[in-house]
């Protein structure tokens, strides 16, 4: 009484196996895409753990830049430092002292000379370090002789006499100029020198 129609079985059921297999095509497909994206994390993980890998085995070089060193001053704190040179500040003037003719050396031999020890002295044995003060003026002569200290019986009179009888002494340079001058000069009074000098010159 009922009919049956295979042709719209046939495609029903043709319809649903193609429906299953697109079904089972993009299930599969979805899979495959889940894989890829776990084999990219991993991937990415992997190349991680290979560059923090390769970063401790490779030392870490620091680089700092550093200024050139100024003109005069140390490149490293162990090099030798150069000499510093005294520069006189702006407007200061070097000033050399008189001096006698000949230099200290004629000096000595002058007062060795000319000394002539005072009988009272060589009675006492009196022996010290007499000290004079002159003014040495800009062509040589000496001025202002007075007596800083004596030691008594007549030993700074002979100091002032020895002084007056000097002969003029080369004056003080300022920046090459001759200017005027204050001097202090000892002159030491020793008995037995002053007699060994006297046998001397006999």
């Amino acid at each position: 009484m009922f009919g049956f129609d295979n042709t719209q079985r046939t495609g029903n059921k043709g319809l649903a196996m193609r429906n299953g297999m697109l079904a089972v095509a993009g299930k599969t497909l979805w899979l495959s895409l889940l894989c890829l994206c776990f084999t990219a994390a991993a991937a990415q993980d992997k190349a991680r753990a290979g560059d923090a890998d390769a970063q401790e085995r490779e030392p870490v070089v620091q680089v700092e830049l550093v200024e050139p060193p100024e003109p005069g001053s140390v490149p490293f704190p162990d090099a030798p430092r150069p000499p510093i040179e005294a520069q006189p500040p702006t407007g200061f003037h070097t000033t050399t002292a008189p001096e006698f003719p000949g230099g200290e050396a004629s000096l000595r031999t002058y007062v060795r000379e000319n000394l002539q020890y005072p009988p009272k002295a060589r009675e006492n044995k009196t022996q010290g370090e007499v000290v004079v003060r002159f003014d040495v003026d800009a062509d040589g002569t000496l001025r202002n002789i007075n007596l800083l200290k004596d030691i008594g019986d007549g030993c700074g009179a002979e100091a002032l006499r020895l002084v007056r009888a000097m002969p003029p002494w080369r004056p003080a340079q300022n920046s090459g100029v001759a200017v005027k001058l204050e001097h202090t000069l000892k002159i030491d009074f020793v008995l037995a020198q002053w007699l060994e000098d006297r046998k001397a010159r006999r």
